[in-house]
């Protein structure tokens, strides 16, 4: 069991903003926010949800002065952690890098009303070459997670457009705008698509396009 002190009355509090906020998002649509005013307990915090347990545990539990939560691990699509100050948007080192993009910035990358504009799975690369992958994750509850990797080509020719990335990944972790990274819950991803794709694909594949009227 993870246990989160949501610490209100913290003499060390020095303006009206938060050290940090945590965000759970869970498989039926809902939220809930927390905030922890203390930059110590707040780096406690981060601590303990880094680890690679997270959801893994039957249940997470947050506590201050007046209430306890408790939510169950398997029923949470993912955490945000936003922080104040500087240090806190580092994404940990064994985790993918990936950035989450909105639904907008994600139609503005992958284009798929407009196929000639899209980048083919079999593109030729170099070594050296910049490779950018854009992947739409789908969550159980009807959630969506779109992200955007990169990394340098390492290998000639036929090399991978998933970034190095593959699902599920027991450590999952995503940078997102205002200072901060979400961690999701791989245990909950339905099903994902990537733009480009992979120039190899498993032989028992249903050749098909995607109905983009649907």
């Amino acid at each position: 069991m993870i246990t989160i002190e949501a610490d209100t009355r913290s003499p060390r509090k020095t303006n009206s903003r938060p050290a940090s906020e945590i965000r759970f998002h869970f498989v039926d649509g809902s939220k809930q926010t927390f905030i922890q005013p203390d930059a110590e307990a707040a780096e406690v915090i981060r601590q303990r949800a880094d680890s690679s347990n997270l959801f893994n545990q039957s249940r997470i539990v947050l506590g201050d002065d007046y209430s306890k939560s408790v939510f169950v691990g398997a029923q949470i699509n993912r955490v945000d952690l936003v922080f104040r100050g500087p240090g806190f948007s580092r994404i940990p080192v064994d985790y993918a890098d990936l950035v989450e993009l909105t639904e907008t910035e994600f139609h503005q990358c992958v284009p798929t009303n407009a196929p000639a504009l899209l980048q083919r799975r079999d593109r030729q690369l170099n070594v050296g070459d910049l490779m950018v992958s854009i992947l739409h994750l789908r969550m159980k509850g009807g959630r969506h997670v779109y992200l955007r990797g990169k990394h340098w080509s390492n290998s000639p020719q036929r090399t991978s457009h998933s970034c190095n990335v593959s699902f599920p990944k027991e450590r999952t972790a995503y940078a997102f705008a205002g200072g901060g990274y979400g961690l999701l819950n791989s245990q909950n991803l339905i099903g994902y698509t990537v733009n480009p794709g992979v120039p190899e694909l498993p032989a028992d594949t249903w050749m098909a396009e995607p109905n983009i009227d649907l």
